[in-house]
Formats: structure tokens, sequence, C-alpha cells
């Protein structure tokens, strides 16, 4: 099939003439026969944008394989490119962003919105329809740096290949991680977190497989085993190009991954590697950053181009003709813990009326300063968060951790004065310095769930910036420590397709 100057055509000239990798399974539960399409689309020299052919993956010739760097390079584009958006499916360029936060004590549902994903925030999940709609984005980026893998020794041993390889496992390791922390218990959260489920690990290409789910152990030592590859194969700083990773994001989502092992000496190893040569984004930047003026203290991000239609900012709220129309806001107490020296008061709120009510509207993802409105970059790994989590980390060793805490408050505050906390206090101020810089970026959720605790919700505020309007109702005020609520239910999809997939409890 041909695609001339439409939708595919897009996506191909995004994907730099790569190939596109779809998978062929028949279901023929319920006497509906459910398709997936395993394909691979080689682009030859001699092909041009507007004449791209699909072959079937189970006719193509064993022959046909990746021969060069570019074939490569062209197919770790494509894994990117699920992570931004997998078709009609969610990644972190739509629905990620606010799926992290929309069942968290960030946020409150603006009842004058359209009230999307309103189930997830009334705490009501169920597999046919579940917040954090990110498993085939993740398997299909997973999938597709695990091919490059396969075939990585059809190149010769060299800068180029290593870097190549450092990637795929990347990438192949952040979405099994991600899976695995949406999906399954986190190490810290519970004594018996390690041995309960975790998430079956794509490190092997195979159309037809029907994996089990091991441990979480298991599914953390792999994501491990991955990234300290990669640690040692990636290019360092600077190196490779806005959008995709290098030896700096590598070591800082070892430090995230280590965090959420409870394996804090190592948090400290790779956070001090992720640091060397980069620094917090300064105050005066600091709004900027949101609006992609500059990239200060980011080391990994998505980058999403106007051409790819792609609005992660829409999620959050839309700008029409009354003002802007949230989906969600922030409560009065949210907004308050914010004072008025913190830049990121100014760089995260607009309160502003709609419809005659005053809210406290979320613009960190509002978009550019020009172009489309709602398109933005997605920052998926800063250093600032590599700095709390040694912060934290630093604490739970021996109870310090200020230093790095204060190299982020000296940036946030004007003027700044540090507090010198120590013990319990200091605990706490890393804690709310955590909630504040990460504020609505795919953090709180995943931190009550580390550290197992509750979220509770403000029951006395409603929607209105004053604290006035419509309340959380009673039933979704919290979740508790413990609760199966904190592992969200695997897609019904997924499992018919696979029978060897358990269904968290609960569901």
């Amino acid at each position: 099939m041909q695609f001339r100057d439409n939708m595919h055509c897009i996506l191909i000239r995004q994907l730099s003439r790569s190939f596109l990798v779809f998978q062929l399974i028949y279901n023929l539960s319920k006497m509906k026969k459910i398709i997936y399409l395993v394909a691979l689309s080689f682009v030859l020299n001699s092909c041009n944008d507007d004449d791209i052919t699909f072959t079937p993956y189970n006719s193509v010739s064993e022959g046909i394989v990746l021969r060069t760097a570019s074939d490569f390079e062209n197919m770790i584009t494509g894994a990117y490119s699920y992570m931004i958006k997998n078709g009609g499916a969610n990644g972190y360029g739509s629905e990620f962003v606010i799926d992290s936060e929309v069942m968290t004590d960030n946020l409150i549902l603006m009842v004058e919105g359209r009230n999307t994903n309103a189930n997830s925030f009334r705490l009501i999940n169920v597999p046919s329809s579940s917040s954090f709609d990110y498993y085939e984005s993740a398997y299909r980026a997973a999938e597709t740096a695990t091919r490059a893998l396969d075939q990585i020794n059809n190149l010769p041993k060299d800068a180029q290949r290593d870097n190549i390889e450092g990637q795929a496992l990347f990438i192949r390791a952040l979405n099994n991680f991600d899976l695995v922390r949406i999906y399954s218990k986190i190490p810290t959260q519970s004594s018996d977190a390690n041995s309960s489920l975790g998430m079956p690990y794509l490190d092997k290409v195979d159309p037809f497989a029907k994996p089990s789910r091991g441990t979480v152990a298991e599914s953390y030592a792999k994501i491990v085993t991955d990234l300290e590859r990669a640690k040692a194969l990636i290019a360092t700083a600077n190196q490779n190009t806005a959008g995709k990773a290098n030896r700096a994001a590598v070591c800082a989502l070892l430090s995230r991954v280590y965090l959420y092992m409870g394996d804090y000496a190592k948090v400290i190893e790779n956070g001090n590697l992720a640091l060397a040569g980069n620094a917090v984004c300064p105050r005066a930047s600091f709004v900027g950053l949101w609006d992609d003026v500059n990239s200060s203290g980011v080391l990994f991000k998505l980058r999403i181009d106007q051409v790819d239609g792609v609005t992660p900012g829409v999620v959050f709220s839309q700008t029409v003709t009354a003002g802007i129309r949230s989906e969600y806001v922030a409560q009065k107490n949210v907004a308050d813990l914010f004072s008025a020296t913190d830049i990121r008061k100014a760089a995260y709120f607009r309160t502003s009326a709609y419809n005659g009510n005053v809210y406290n509207h979320i613009i960190k993802y509002d978009g550019r300063l020009t172009g489309n409105p709602a398109i933005v970059d997605i920052k998926v790994i800063r250093i600032e968060e590599v700095l709390l989590n040694m912060a934290e980390a630093q604490y739970r060793i021996n109870g310090g951790g200020l230093a790095f805490l204060d190299q982020v408050r000296a940036q946030r505050y004007a003027p700044f004065v540090s507090g010198a906390e120590t013990g319990v206090a200091l605990f706490n101020a890393i804690m709310l310095e955590r909630r504040l810089e990460l504020a609505f970026e795919m953090d709180r959720f995943f931190t009550l769930k580390r550290l197992g605790l509750p979220m509770v919700r403000n029951a006395v505020e409603g929607d209105f910036a004053n604290g006035l309007g419509t309340k959380v109702e009673a039933s979704a005020l919290t979740i508790p420590a413990g609760s199966t609520k904190w592992q969200l239910p695997i897609p019904q999809s997924q499992i018919d397709l696979n029978k060897n997939l358990i269904q968290n409890p609960g569901y």
C-alpha cells in the first residue's frame, strides 16, 4: 500500500525514512478477529518520501536486514517517536504528562472543562478504561530498540555503533521501567514488593510470544543491566542531538531507578556522573525553559516539532474565546505552597478567569512563544531531579543532603537564605522541594507510591483559585497506603491477546 501526502507520509518523514514495526496477531475471542499487522518497511536509497511500500513482516526475506549505521539511526529515531505517540495510542507527548498527575493531590478537576480523564481523577480505573494508557507505546518503543540490538553486530565495532547500541539499551530500559512502575509495586513501596508481580521485559522480538509476569526484583535487575551497559557505550554529553539520550541522561535515569530500589549509594554515584559538566537551570532562565526558549538543566527530552501534530499542553488546558479552559487546575492549598519569591510560581501557574470564575491554571505545557499552541518538548529528566534524588539518598545514608537541596533552592528563590535544616526538618524540606520542583511533571504519583504513603486530597477547597467552587467528591479523596489502586490494571485488550498475563489484584 502506498501513501501520498497523508498522515502516514508525515510519520515517514518524521522517522527520517525509517521503517515501522507492527504486529500480526490473530485473536478469535468472542468471534471477533483482532488483527495487528507486524510489518517491516525497509526504505532503500532509491525510494522517495512519496512512494513508501510496507511489506508484512512474516513475508520479508531473512536477507532484508539493517546494514548501515544510517539504517540503525533511523530505527532509533523510530523508537523515540513511539515514545512521543504511537498512532492513536498514548505516549509521553499526549496523555502521560496528565496520567501521572491526575490521581494525585496536585490537581483538582475543573468542572467547567471537558472532563476528560475524570474517571481516573475519581479513582475509578478498570481494565477496559484506565489511566496511564502507555502500555502499547512503551512496548512498541522497547520492541523497536530490541530489533536494533538484535542486529547490532552487522555494524563494525566503533564509536558510532557503541552510541547506537547505548541509545537502544536506554530506550528499552526506560520504557520497561515506566511499565513496571505503573503496573507493579515499586521496590521501596512495601516489604513484599520485590517478590510481587513484575512486568514482562521485552528483550526478545517474537510476535507470537505470550510472556508471563516475573517478579518486581527480576524486572528491575534487567532494567539496571541494560542501563549499566548503556552507560559504558553511549556517547558522552553534548555528542547527541536534542531528543536523544547521552551518557548524562543514562546516569540520571540510573539515579532515579536506584532511588526506587533503595540503593542510595548508587543514587549518589550515578548522580555525580550525571552532574559532571551540567548545572541547574538558573532562576533567570527558568520561565523560558518551559517555553522552549532554552533547555537549561534538561538531560533528556523528547523533541516535538510542529509537523508532528502532537500537543502535550491540550491535556491540561485549551485557549478558547472565554480564556483558558482547563481540564485540571491547582487547588488554593497547592498554589499556596509556592511562595511569592519562588520563580516556579510564574513558570507553572496563570491565575485568570474563565466564564467569570478565577482558577489556578497550569501553564507548564502551554507551548512555545511561537507556533501552534500546546506544542512543547517533553522534559523527561532534568538535573534538578537528580539533585533531589541525591539529597534524599544522602539523607537516608547519613542524615545529610542539605548541599544538594540548596543547589536547587538557590536558583528558585530570591533572595535565598538556606534553612540549614537538619534531622526530620531536612527530610521534610527535601520532599517539599521535590513536590514543588517536579510539580505536574510525571513524578508525584510515583513519589507517593515508592514511599508507601497515602494520597490525600484537600476536602475543604474547591476548584476556584480562592478555594471556593466544586470540591473533590468524598469517594475520590484518598488512595490509602497499601491500596491495590497504586498498581494500575493491565489493559484488558492485552490480557485478551496474552492469556499468560495475570491481572493485578483488585481488578
